[in-house]
């Protein structure tokens, strides 16, 4: 018999397969990041509902099966006020202690979601750096006595060589925890062949299974005895302790708690009312606590920073708004932040600080490659994530909590979510797009015209390009004459936005493929590397006269934001566009 856990599976399956052409790029090679504006209204595109209403029946299959179990899921649209979807399942079986029903205020614990606020919170010091050293902020750490005498750099972390970068990024080759360690779970390891130990090896404290939380003074006392697993910039481990020392430094930058900080700096100005740290809500009866649970309430001490924070769907909601529209953090802040720091073995996964970043070139129809700003949180019974997409201004929120939540369970449910619902949102960035920008623009006086349109490949088609009777697609290879590319091959030619304009104009960059689909794929077939035809970061910007570059398209904007004319600089000609 299929479980429901499974229907689940094929439905969403399904769903994606209906949604998305498995079409090849054709040779076409876009900038990494939109390839058109993000939908201002996707709620309102018909494909949008219908991808919501498809999800819901879905989600209604999978919690079917969940008597014990809660699960909020919201993906919201960062130019709407209301979320686009937003769904919760409470559970036949309830613990009398938490709330009734789930809805979008119910509150989680987040386990590991809670590392984000320490980094957003050293990037709001505008004088520091994260390339300082820990030891800057931290000096305590030179302190650090070992678990022998012995110092060498096996057995001791170069804590000189360790910046707030790379504790964010998981790229400082310390340990992962204090807190999760055997010798604090009351049995007798030595049945299973471990060593009995004196009370020296053991923390005595962790925050649950009946000892008292950890506080600073033994994390200093008992951290050293912890050796390193690389040096400095080797490799990713991931760190819980990391976003400890990342808060110790918050405290002492802003001589404040970590706890007054971020409530003061961050939870204030994003109206996150009932997001908390070292404890929960104010009411148990605002909380998901599921039967049995034993780690709700508790605190785990100092790492409390890097894994102890409490909150629920509306708040999680206003948060990553908050970070795409730049409230809590300029806009180059934000940019660089956004952005991936370190490469992990899995080739669909980067890291920044501390983004999960998930990169996928499956989920779209012109398969080109999309990054999604995520970070994970794990705790006893509770799954969630966290997860941003800026290419297309979207938040996305799943918590999760009792014996039937796991992280693969979270892991399905974003995939099919994001399977679900991105096509659709692409389709409405087209829909959007069309009006604003396609069709034909023109300039009689140079007899000179563009056409510009929409298809399944990325981006805007250029077609019809002809300035003062010349067919520029026809001559590009007199004009890439310096360039070290073939010039006697195909050449097709997409539109891109960029990142530059005003509420008058806005700047958007030509790409120009060389070469059929069938040149391309033997070309690649022959190197060992993926997508090695695919090099546009390399070729934007090359051809340019005067100073001007070729591919350069600034719009002039009317009130409403659509295009009124095209500017073409290198050719010194301004065509109006033809409605």
């Amino acid at each position: 018999m299929i479980s429901r856990y499974d229907l689940l599976a094929n439905v969403f399956v399904t769903l994606a397969a209906s949604n998305v052409a498995l079409a090849a790029l054709n040779g076409h090679c876009p900038p990494l990041g939109p390839v058109l504006p993000a939908p201002t209204n996707p709620a309102a595109h018909q494909s949008v509902q219908l991808a919501i209403h498809n999800i819901t029946d879905a989600f209604h299959n999978l919690t079917a099966e969940l008597n014990y179990t809660g699960i909020s899921i919201a993906v919201k649209s960062i130019h709407e006020d209301s979320p686009l979807l937003e769904l919760h399942h409470t559970p036949a079986v309830l613990n009398p202690n938490g709330t009734a029903v789930i809805d979008s205020q119910t509150v989680y614990r987040l386990g590991s979601i809670s590392k984000i606020f320490a980094v957003l919170s050293l990037l709001q010091q505008s004088q520091v750096k994260m390339d300082d050293v820990i030891t800057k902020y931290v000096p305590e750490l030179l302190e650090l006595e070992g678990e022998i005498d012995e110092i060498s750099d096996i057995t001791t972390v170069r804590w000189n060589e360790v910046t707030l970068g790379a504790l964010a990024s998981h790229m400082s080759g310390i340990g992962t925890d204090l807190v999760n360690d055997l010798a604090s779970i009351p049995t007798d390891w030595t049945q299973v062949g471990l060593p009995k130990l004196n009370e020296s090896s053991k923390t005595g404290c962790a925050g649950v299974l009946g000892l008292p939380p950890c506080n600073r003074t033994e994390f200093f006392r008992d951290f050293g005895k912890r050796h390193p697993v690389y040096a400095p910039f080797t490799n990713p481990v991931y760190s819980n302790v990391a976003s400890v020392i990342l808060g110790f430094a918050v405290e002492a930058i802003t001589n404040t708690t970590y706890e007054n900080y971020v409530r003061q700096s961050i939870f204030g100005p994003l109206s996150m009312t009932n997001t908390t740290i070292f404890t929960g809500p104010k009411e148990n009866s605002w909380g998901f606590i599921p039967v049995n649970e034993t780690w709700w309430g508790s605190s785990l001490g100092y790492e409390d920073m890097a894994g102890g924070f409490y909150s629920n769907t509306l708040d999680l909601l206003s948060f990553g708004t908050g970070l795409l529209k730049h409230t809590v953090l300029d806009s180059v802040k934000t940019r660089k932040w956004m952005k991936p720091l370190t490469s992990t073995s899995s080739s669909g996964l980067l890291l920044g600080g501390p983004w999960e970043i998930i990169r996928s070139n499956t989920v779209t129809k012109d398969k080109r490659l999309i990054e999604f700003y995520c970070k994970a949180g794990n705790l006893a019974s509770y799954n969630n994530e966290l997860c941003l997409i800026p290419d297309y201004d979207l938040v996305i929120t799943i918590l999760s909590g009792g014996p039937q939540s796991n992280a693969d369970l979270v892991d399905l449910t974003l995939s099919r979510i994001v399977q679900g619902l991105l096509p659709a949102i692409e389709d409405a960035s087209k829909a959007e797009a069309i009006p604003k920008f396609g069709g034909t623009y023109a300039d009689a006086t140079t007899n000179s015209t563009i056409t510009l349109s929409l298809d399944d490949a990325p981006g805007f088609s250029v077609y019809d390009w002809v300035i003062r009777d010349v067919d520029i697609i026809k001559n590009y290879g007199r004009f890439a004459a310096l360039s070290s590319s073939p010039t006697d091959r195909a050449v097709s030619v997409r539109l891109y936005p960029t990142n530059l304009g005003s509420q008058c104009h806005t700047a958007w960059r030509a790409v120009f493929d060389i070469g059929t689909p069938e040149q391309l794929a033997a070309k690649e077939s022959n190197l060992f590397w993926s997508d090695a035809s695919c090099h546009t970061w390399g070729t934007m910007d090359r051809l340019t006269y005067g100073f001007r570059s070729m591919d350069e398209f600034v719009f002039e904007l009317s009130s409403n934001g659509s295009a009124q004319s095209v500017n073409l600089r290198t050719f010194k000609v301004e065509l109006e566009r033809k409605l």
